[in-house]
C-alpha cells in the first residue's frame, strides 16, 4: 500500500509539473503574440504617416502672365480661349466675374516680352497682368501622396524661381522613381504637362504652356480640397 501511495504522489508531482510548464509557455506565447501586434501597429503607424497622410505647406507666389482680354460673361472668355487654341497656343481662364483669359507665365512684365512678342506675330495682342497665390495648405493622404507632395511642390517651385531645366528634370525622376504601375490617376495629367515642356525648344514655347502647367496643378490641389 505504501509502494502504491508512493507512485500516486509521484505520479500527481508530474502531471502537476507538466500542467504547471504548458500553462507557463501559453502565458509567454500570449505574451510574445501581444508585444509583437504591438511593435507591428506603431510600426505601421510610423510607416504610413509620411507617405499617406500628409499637410502640405506652399509658400506665396508672385508671377506674370499675358492678358488676352477680359469679358463681362464665362461664354465669351471660352470662345475667346477656342480661339486661341486654333492657332496653337493653350490659353486659360485665370479669373471670373470678370472673366480674364490669359497665356503663359513669367517672373517680370519684361521676362514677358519675348512671349509677347512670339504670341504678336501669331495675331495674338496681350499686356502683361500679376497674379499672387497666397500661402496654401492642405492634407495629402492615401496612394501617391508624397509623390503628389513632390510634383505639387515642385510646381510652386517653377511658378517661384522660372522654368528652370532642373525642375522639370527632378519631375521625371521622381516620376520613374515613385508612381506605381499604373500610376495615380489624378496625377497624369499633370505629368503629361511636364512631358510637354520638356519637348518644348525654345523659352518662349516654355513659358507658352507654363500657366496650363499651373492650372494642371490646381485642378489635383482642388481635388485634394473637395472643391
Amino acid at each position: 500500500m505504501k509502494v502504491m501511495e508512493q507512485i500516486r504522489v509521484v505520479v500527481v508531482l508530474i502531471l502537476g509539473m507538466m500542467a504547471l510548464g504548458l500553462l507557463t509557455w501559453g502565458i509567454g506565447k500570449i505574451y510574445i503574440e501581444l508585444v509583437g501586434q504591438s511593435r507591428g501597429a506603431q510600426t505601421d503607424q510610423r510607416g504610413t504617416n509620411p507617405d499617406n497622410n500628409t499637410v502640405l505647406v506652399l509658400p506665396e507666389v508672385t508671377f506674370w502672365t499675358c492678358q488676352v482680354g477680359v469679358f463681362q460673361n464665362e461664354s465669351n472668355a471660352q470662345m475667346s480661349k477656342e480661339q486661341v487654341k486654333m492657332l496653337g497656343i493653350k490659353a486659360e481662364v485665370i479669373s471670373s466675374n470678370p472673366w480674364v483669359v490669359g497665356i503663359g507665365l513669367g517672373h517680370s512684365a519684361s521676362e514677358l516680352k519675348g512671349l509677347r512678342t512670339f504670341l504678336a506675330e501669331k495675331g495674338i495682342s496681350t499686356v502683361p497682368k500679376q497674379i499672387t497665390l497666397p500661402e496654401r495648405s492642405f492634407r495629402v493622404a492615401g496612394n501617391g501622396a508624397q509623390l503628389t507632395v513632390e510634383l505639387l511642390t515642385n510646381v510652386n517651385n517653377i511658378l517661384k524661381g522660372g522654368m528652370m531645366a532642373e525642375a522639370l528634370a527632378k519631375e521625371h525622376q521622381l516620376w520613374n522613381a515613385q508612381a506605381d504601375n499604373p500610376p495615380p490617376k489624378d496625377l497624369e495629367e499633370l505629368h503629361q504637362y511636364y512631358n510637354l515642356l520638356r519637348t518644348k525648344t525654345t523659352p518662349e514655347e516654355q513659358k507658352a504652356l507654363g500657366l496650363s502647367l499651373f492650372y494642371e496643378s490646381q485642378r489635383v490641389i482642388n481635388l485634394l480640397s473637395g472643391k
